[in-house]
């Protein structure tokens, strides 16, 4: 499977969780707002009941049967209902809202409910003459604190023809339902957030795999593309040998063996380095440090400069420190490549500095060049093992051949010394890189180092 085929499979997985997650919230939600809703409707009922019981003692002194008849041996919601159906019809006695209130205060107090409440009125607005119909009138309430916010208990008959109804409006049951939805939402906030890091770190993760298959694929063209042309030297120098065409001109002769042992002589540099990186980077390389003197090492590696420079060029040498500890044949390969580098991005006439400066920890070793310098984007990739591919079209249609190993290859090296490299540039003037070696050896480094000091 293709890795944008994980990531869209991840972003599915993703809303389909935080669907799942916001539904079981709403289903929970609207789970505890019934509860509360069925809870507060149990003591409206009981709220009718005692102002119905009380109303009736008083209207029906003298008239003994109506109210047993009316009220008979029912439930306590038909008994509500039979009591105020009976009472305003016969005795024209309608229900106090305000005595319901009081009554309703005192039990929600009791069952924990907050008793911001209105005591509503409502009359069926349907012609169905059901009590599950859907629209309800206010005709009257005890107070105008209800709000389109408020939580509505089920309606509470008081007529036997179910025209009319008390309600209760629970103007502020948020107290409540966060009290009860608190720890639900806490929890799922916290799994919520969790789920959230592990979806961004693997889509991060996704992202990182296709730059590095996109960059793989980069470097792996632009190795095949610049190891072809050494090849293609050796053998149009070998098939031209095996002619015949120069066994009589020794000197045209000696010129194609020397082309093909500097190409062989190339490409195994090169196949060495890559060993090198990969021994480097799995901590399976022995160093041998020992105290070395850097003045004829830098001289030689200039001389050959010179040599191979198709361009002019001046060298200016300052060496404060002549001394460092350190691998001399990796330290040598890695101020190679630096010096090499300098040359590859070099403008018409080159201009290369290298001095050694003393710090307390580190001897500095500066290779300054004033090529075409890099862009802020291009020196955060540079010391990759693969940030020249990413842009080697461009430079390789610029005139640049290679495909970035030698910066890499300095990096790792100065990582294995326990020091390390760093680029100071600014494009079309100059490029500055600086060798930190440290002056002894670091001992939590995790290569192991062979000294000999001399």
């Amino acid at each position: 499977m293709h890795t944008s085929k994980y990531k869209y499979v991840s972003i599915v997985s993703a809303v389909a969780v935080l669907l799942l997650l916001g539904i079981y919230m709403w289903m929970t939600y609207r789970s505890v707002t019934k509860d509360i809703e069925e809870r507060a409707g149990n003591q409206l009922m009981w709220a009718m009941f005692y102002e119905s019981y009380t109303r009736a003692d008083l209207v029906t002194a003298e008239d003994t049967l109506s109210l047993p008849q009316s009220r008979g041996n029912l439930s306590l919601a038909s008994s509500v209902e039979g009591m105020n159906d009976a009472l305003s019809r016969k005795y024209h006695s309608e229900l106090s809202l305000d005595n319901v209130a009081m009554y309703v205060d005192s039990l929600l107090s009791i069952v924990r409910i907050n008793r911001d409440v209105t005591v509503q009125e409502v009359e069926l607005d349907d012609e169905s003459g059901r009590m599950d119909g859907v629209r309800w009138k206010v005709v009257r309430q005890n107070n105008e604190r209800s709000s389109s916010w408020s939580v509505m208990t089920k309606p509470v008959s008081i007529r036997r023809d179910q025209s009319r109804a008390i309600r209760l409006a629970l103007n502020n049951p948020y107290p409540e339902l966060a009290r009860r939805l608190s720890p639900l939402f806490m929890i799922s906030a916290i799994i919520l957030g969790f789920f959230a890091v592990i979806i961004i770190q693997l889509l991060r993760f996704i992202t990182e795999q296709e730059q590095m298959v996109e960059l793989r694929n980069d470097f792996s063209y632009a190795m095949v593309h610049d190891m072809k042309s050494p090849l293609s030297s050796i053998i149009m120098g070998a098939h031209f040998l095996h002619s015949g065409k120069v066994d009589d001109k020794p000197q045209i002769k000696e010129k194609y063996y020397t082309i093909i042992e500097d190409e062989a002589e190339h490409l195994l540099a090169l196949v060495n380095k890559l060993l090198t990186i990969s021994k480097l980077e799995n901590k399976k390389l022995i160093l041998n440090k020992w105290n070395i003197y850097i003045e004829p090492i830098i001289n030689d590696l200039v001389e050959k400069a010179k040599v191979k420079a198709t361009k002019p060029i001046e060298v200016n040498i300052s060496l404060e420190v002549k001394n460092v500890l350190a691998d001399e044949q990796y330290l040598t390969e890695a101020i190679a490549n630096l010096i090499d580098n300098a040359l590859k991005y070099s403008k018409d006439e080159i201009e290369l500095s290298i001095k050694t400066f003393d710090t307390d920890k580190y001897v500095l070793l500066k290779v300054r060049d004033n090529g075409i310098g890099m862009t802020k984007e291009e020196q955060q990739v540079i010391f990759d093992k693969f940030g020249r591919a990413a842009i080697h079209e461009k430079n390789r249609k610029g005139g640049v051949s290679g495909f970035g190993l030698g910066l890499n290859y300095v990096d790792q090296v100065m990582q294995a010394h326990g020091g390390k490299v760093t680029v100071s540039s600014e494009k079309d003037k100059f490029s500055e890189f600086t060798l930190y070696i440290p002056k002894e050896t670091h001992k939590t480094h995790s290569i192991h180092d062979k000294i000999t000091l001399g």
